[in-house]
């Protein structure tokens, strides 16, 4: 009998661990399903996904397209009376909608421009070289071509545009070349499409090298971001500094630290303010602002979650949009800045409270803990915009300075050769610089292209902002 106890004792004993292993186990695939769903759920809103990787697919019916109520109407500005070729005065005869006769009023005519393209809108010009003999040397050879004409079959301008359809329109070479087919009459090869640009470049190096200068010793802030690249099937990294004037761009093969003191300097570092993610890299000694808007998306990771990570996330979501809010309002000039500071004091103040608890609690998962002790190792790097008025709270400039260059990595898959990579942040760098000081792009890479022919000093890309 006793032993028909101990052996049912035994057995009760041996299914109790084996429950117990269950239930563990059973903890252990609830995480682990939890953790691929949250990766799945993952896009452009809760992560740091670029856009174009969501889903598409939506429920909710498209917006309707066109202008909204009340927005004001944009219309064609007309071309000055000294930039039309012809004039033509119209005068009706009969009216159109009885057919009688009608008399001309002595008032100022309705102007209707049309702008039409020429069948032949490029001009061919012909050099005959003579040859010569040299009794002094007893040489042959040709009458040499000017500086400005050099041996491309391109003129300055035609060479200055081929460059532009891929440094600022992001067209592929080839779509270069049909548009200059297509639209223009002209025909060009690949290799003609890839020299040209290499002598472009090579014209924009000391513009490039002027906006560097002028952006590392800037004292506007700085918008630090980078992005992939391929080169040659290598995988590279551009980095971008955006101030408010200028943005220059630079391809290195990594995005460590050697790789930020190479691009930027180590004295840049200190002087002016910086507005970053959250890398690991960006780690300054000056006044150093983190983007929120990073920060925001990873809490609506946690947001989505179900428990109190969701509900504390949902808390600190409203905390960032409420800060956003006074901010806005502070530069539409709707808030004083002494106002503002006062207003976001205590939601700042909110917000770091909730750091504490999650950092704090246990009942929290072991991620949003993790990321609440990171936040609050940077803390101060959370509030620079409140001090410092020409600070944002947001990295939104940089990232949208990178995203020409993105769509550009998309389209062509990258560069092929360092002579490549060059092309790609020199025409970059100075489209978006142009841009910023609101000035034609053709124009100054004309006036560029053709100073490198005569070996003339290249045009001031900052003159007119001086």
């Amino acid at each position: 009998m006793n032993g028909l106890l101990e052996e049912l004792l035994e057995k009760i004993r041996f299914f109790e661990e084996e429950i117990k292993a269950l239930r563990e186990e059973n903890i252990r695939l609830r995480e682990r399903i939890a953790y691929l769903e949250e990766l799945l759920n993952l896009n452009s809103k809760n992560s740091s996904k670029p856009p174009s990787s969501d889903q598409k697919g939506s429920s909710e019916p498209p917006r309707q397209g066109g202008a909204k109520p009340g927005h004001s109407g944009h219309f064609r500005v007309l071309f000055p009376q000294d930039k039309v070729d012809s004039f033509i005065t119209l005068k009706a005869k009969i009216c159109p909608t009885c057919g009688g006769s009608v008399v001309s009023l002595d008032e100022p005519p309705t102007i209707h421009q049309q702008v039409e393209i020429a069948a032949k809108p490029f001009v061919v010009t012909q050099y005959n070289r003579k040859h010569f003999y040299c009794p002094c040397c007893r040489k042959y050879g040709v009458a040499p071509l000017p500086k400005e004409v050099g041996l491309s079959a391109f003129g300055t301008r035609l060479s200055a545009f081929m460059s532009f359809l891929a440094g600022n329109c992001r067209l592929s070479r080839r779509l270069a070349l049909q548009v200059l087919k297509e639209g223009f009459g002209i025909q060009a090869a690949v290799g003609s499409q890839s020299n040209v640009e290499k002598r472009l470049s090579s014209a924009l190096k000391p513009v490039y090298k002027e906006i560097h200068q002028q952006v590392c010793n800037s004292k506007e802030t700085k918008h630090i971001d980078e992005t992939g690249w391929r080169s040659w099937g290598k995988r590279k990294f551009v980095w971008l500094v955006s101030t408010s004037s200028a943005a220059v761009y630079k391809i290195q093969d990594g995005r460590g630290a050697v790789y930020r003191d190479a691009f930027l300097g180590k004295s840049v570092l200190k002087r002016v303010p910086f507005v970053t993610d959250r890398l690991a890299v960006y780690r300054f000694q000056g006044p150093h602002q983190l983007c929120l808007a990073h920060i925001k998306r990873n809490l609506q990771k946690f947001a989505e979650r179900a428990g109190l990570d969701g509900e504390w996330a949902k808390t600190m979501i409203f905390y960032l949009e409420t800060i956003f809010a006074f901010w806005r309002d502070f530069k539409q000039r709707r808030r004083t800045r002494r106002s503002f500071r006062r207003l976001i004091r205590r939601y700042r103040d909110d917000f770091e409270y909730g750091l504490l608890i999650a950092y704090a609690k246990q009942k929290h998962s072991p991620s949003l803990r993790s990321f609440a002790t990171r936040l609050l190792k940077r803390i101060k790097n959370l509030w620079v915009f409140a001090e410092k008025e020409e600070v944002d709270p947001t990295n939104n400039q940089a990232e949208r300075d990178l995203r020409g260059i993105v769509i550009w990595r998309k389209i062509s898959h990258g560069s092929k050769s360092i002579r490549g990579d060059r092309f790609v942040e020199r025409i970059q760098s100075v489209v978006m610089t142009l841009q910023r000081q609101k000035r034609n792009c053709l124009d100054f890479l004309t006036a560029s292209l053709k100073a490198w022919k005569t070996g003339s000093i290249a045009p001031d890309i900052f003159a007119v902002s001086r």
